[in-house]
């Protein structure tokens, strides 16, 4: 008799139960994807032949022969064990971050900084008993690297450089299961390829989304159209989409606290796969790397990332949504929706919502995603577009850019310290032309360091905005005497 749970084999040796399902295994088709409740949900499909010929047709490149990398094909091939797994990608990991060219702040610059004071706060709070300065050298040096990491290209790869790594394995599985998901939310259609089609080209964009400690947390890939290779008139018309005017994100603050309103932030999921395409836009995609078919291109259904027409449609989308869940636009603010009981304000997809009772914000959310938005609750209007917004104890708002001030310092290069303050931001005599002037050293770009500065006069520091009007004038021909405005300023 066989053993409990086991067989035999052709031989009449004795198989485990294991083994035997080993051998059972299926290739599973892929998941279907439907919508519930207002939002996309995966649905299992237990084999291939279950699939009507509609569903086999729509996942024509999830079912259809695949370009399998050979970096990809052969990693995929070692069968590690998961521990192993996580092991060998935290070792890989950290690896990419110690040959990433940084400059590390001493132990005596950290203590020395801002951060230092706050970081002890929160220590206090978990039951930490060690000193600052153990804390910063345990703690905070992994989160130098992880914001090092975020800029490295390492993070970041194209194809080429993504499916040649020792990731590829993983940047392949990604890229598959991105194919999968645009293919069940009847993004495109599989078609013959003709000679009258304007066929633009197609990319792959890839990153490494890491934990604050800079362990690796997953692979992320997405599939995007090259907006630029469009054609007006052909493959688009009409591209102008508004975003909300920061006077009436202001005006919103205000009331919120004169008359006491709870507000909400909330994100759509995936904004521009919400919405179609225009009757009379035709749009032909290059079929994806690695899954190319000959002959054959995508017909788009939906907005895909990267073409030029995306924010109008998805804008144009969130209208009607919001109109049907009664919340009708306004005639002051194209981005500003007014209800009996809740005021929201959308920018692209980021969207704030006021109310008297955080129960008719929640109401709304759930109508939204009825309606087909799928939208995600963040959590109140604390930060809006890189601005944070902190409630004092009086119940007044304050609004502040540390982050995009201390971009700006660094790129000018006052931030070693040596440098002594201002009491005003730019001096009594105007600014002028200054023909004669000495010409720009070319250390910064003048233009970005504009760029931010109007962002900052324009949403938190309003106090600067002269000053800062004064530089934006000489943006294209700066003298050496402008670039010496912009660093007092």
């Amino acid at each position: 008799t066989a053993p409990e749970g086991g067989g035999y084999d052709s031989d009449g040796a004795v198989r485990s139960r294991s083994r035997r399902n080993r051998r059972k295994r299926k290739d599973y088709g892929p998941a279907k994807w439907e919508r519930k409740d207002g939002v996309m949900q995966r649905l299992n499909v237990a084999s291939v032949s279950e699939l009507t010929a509609a569903e086999r047709k729509q996942y024509a490149l999830s079912l259809g022969t695949k370009s399998v990398p050979p970096a990809a094909s052969r990693l995929s091939r070692k069968k590690l064990k998961y521990r192993q797994r996580l092991a060998q990608r935290k070792e890989m990991g950290d690896m990419m971050l110690n040959i990433m060219p940084m400059d590390v702040p001493t132990v005596e610059e950290l203590l020395a900084s801002p951060l230092a004071k706050f970081i002890h706060l929160a220590s206090n709070d978990c039951g930490y008993n060690g000193s600052v300065k153990e804390l910063i050298c345990d703690w905070v040096h992994p989160l130098f690297l992880k914001a090092k990491a975020a800029a490295s290209s390492e993070d970041n790869p194209g194809w080429s450089q993504a499916m040649k790594g020792q990731f590829a394995d993983e940047f392949w599985e990604a890229a598959k299961v991105e194919i999968t998901t645009l293919e069940g939310m009847d993004a495109w259609e599989v078609v013959e390829r003709t000679l009258d089609m304007n066929v633009i080209r197609s990319t792959w964009a890839f990153k490494i989304k890491r934990y604050p400690d800079g362990l690796i947390k997953k692979f992320k890939a997405r599939f995007c159209a090259r907006g630029d290779m469009q054609v007006e008139g052909i493959d688009f018309f009409e591209t102008y989409a508004p975003v909300v005017q920061w006077t009436t994100v202001r005006l919103m603050l205000i009331l919120e606290v004169l008359l006491g309103l709870k507000s909400k932030q909330g994100d759509v999921t995936a904004a521009f796969l919400h919405a179609d395409l225009e009757e009379n836009e035709k749009v032909y995609v290059a079929m994806p790397r690695g899954f190319e078919q000959q002959g054959k291109v995508l017909s788009l259904k939906k907005t895909l990332y990267g073409l030029r027409q995306s924010p109008r449609a998805f804008w144009k989308y969130l209208v009607e949504k919001m109109d049907i869940c009664g919340m009708p636009q306004s005639n002051l603010d194209p981005c500003l929706f007014v209800g009996e009981k809740v005021i929201s304000i959308c920018y692209v997809d980021d969207l704030l919502f006021w109310a008297k009772d955080e129960k008719d914000i929640h109401d709304l959310a759930v109508k939204l995603r009825q309606a087909g938005v799928d939208l995600e609750q963040e959590d109140d209007a604390a930060g809006f577009l890189g601005v944070r917004i902190e409630k004092n104890e009086d119940g007044l708002l304050e609004m502040t850019q540390e982050g995009l001030i201390d971009r700006v310092v660094e790129t000018l290069g006052l931030d070693a310290g040596n440098v002594h303050g201002k009491f005003t931001p730019c001096e009594v005599k105007p600014l002028v032309k200054d023909e004669d002037g000495e010409p720009a050293h070319g250390d910064f770009s003048y233009s970005s360091v504009v760029g931010m500065l109007l962002y900052l006069s324009g949403h938190s520091r309003p106090d600067i905005a002269y000053a800062v009007n004064c530089a934006a004038r000489y943006m294209f021909a700066p003298k050496h005497s402008h670039e010496l405005h912009l660093k007092r300023l």
